[in-house]
């Protein structure tokens, strides 16, 4: 059977509202150290831990088992837990960054984005990883560039943008720069300001390309991916959620791309929606409806043909023979 935890005494408890009040400002961990001033020595922190109140994050380190980074859940609010831990392992001069950034922000990362914490260290700091589980990059960053997250100081806005293009393939990379966009997080002229301070940085040539199709208005990352191979085939830029109305000027559809030349609206569709009937059935007179009244070709896709060449290079044979029936 498992211990129970242990009860506290007056004393002990004041001493962890006192440490759970330090560990708020900093995700929720706080430091053998910092439990010092409050005269948490090893004996009492040993009894805290016994209490259920409080957990070992890492060797000297301690989570209050209380915290709740809201409004993260899930892997993120996991994440949010080991980055607060190795930050206040490591002290200052250390921030999160690159795809641990974008975790914690809730941005579309690929599913198979390693589950590591990322982090960036002012030179000269060793690169090597500090234990399983993180990477450490050793690049210098300003105080303006470092963003409170519920504790952890992440670097983010349009470095976090820039950090991520040097670690995902381009397509993910477009997903982030729009979700980004898309939530102000960023504008375009400072991801073109941040591409200007990094010149001989690996990886601004592809980061150029990204922030240059990079567009607020796309709504998922499905949207960011199509687009970027849609471009890679040649295809013109699409103006994305385009509003169609009828002849009263009451918007009847929203597409998720238009090309305006060819009179083509491509789709991007989530495998949910051909799991609803109704909804499948509303889909289908919605484009009957685009047909009949505005004389456009619709061209579709799922998900999964966006994820191998096989599948992308159906969806571009779609639009060529949507384009052949315009012309």
């Amino acid at each position: 059977m498992g211990r129970h935890p242990e009860p506290l005494s007056p004393e002990l408890c004041e001493i962890s509202e006192l440490m759970r009040a330090q560990a708020a400002d900093r995700g929720g961990v706080i430091t053998a150290a910092q439990c010092r001033p409050f005269g948490a020595d090893p004996a009492v922190i040993r009894r805290l831990l016994r209490s259920g109140r409080w957990r070992r994050a890492r060797r000297g380190v301690y989570r209050d088992a209380w915290f709740l980074p809201c409004p993260l859940a899930g892997t993120a609010a996991t994440h949010h837990i080991r980055c607060a831990g190795l930050v206040a392992a490591l002290g200052t001069g250390v921030a999160i960054s690159h795809t641990s950034a974008a975790r914690l922000l809730e941005l579309p990362l690929p599913p198979d984005t390693p589950d590591e914490v990322v982090l960036t260290r002012r030179p000269p700091a060793r690169t090597n990883r500090l234990g399983p589980g993180t990477r450490v990059h050793a690049l210098g960053f300003t105080g303006a560039e470092v963003h409170d997250v519920h504790g952890v100081p992440v670097l983010g806005g349009a470095r976090m943008v820039l950090d991520c293009c040097s670690m995902l393939n381009p397509p993910d990379a477009l997903a982030i720069a729009d979700a980004a966009l898309h939530r102000d997080l960023v504008t375009p002229a400072g991801l073109c300001a941040e591409l200007r301070r990094w010149p001989g940085r690996p990886g601004t040539r592809a980061a150029a390309v990204v922030f240059e199709r990079a567009d607020p208005r796309a709504e998922n990352s499905l949207e960011s991916i199509s687009r970027w191979w849609l471009a890679e085939a040649g295809l013109p830029r699409p103006v994305l959620q385009q509003r169609f109305t009828d002849e009263f000027g009451a918007i009847r559809a929203r597409v998720d791309f238009w090309f305006p030349e060819q009179r083509i609206v491509g789709e991007a569709d989530g495998a949910l929606k051909y799991t609803d009937p109704g909804a499948l059935y509303a889909e289908k007179r919605r484009e009957d409806w685009l047909r009949d009244h505005h004389g456009v070709e619709v061209v579709r896709w799922v998900t999964a043909e966006m994820l191998t060449p096989q599948g992308r290079a159906a969806v571009i044979d779609r639009f060529r023979r949507a384009a052949a029936r315009r012309r």
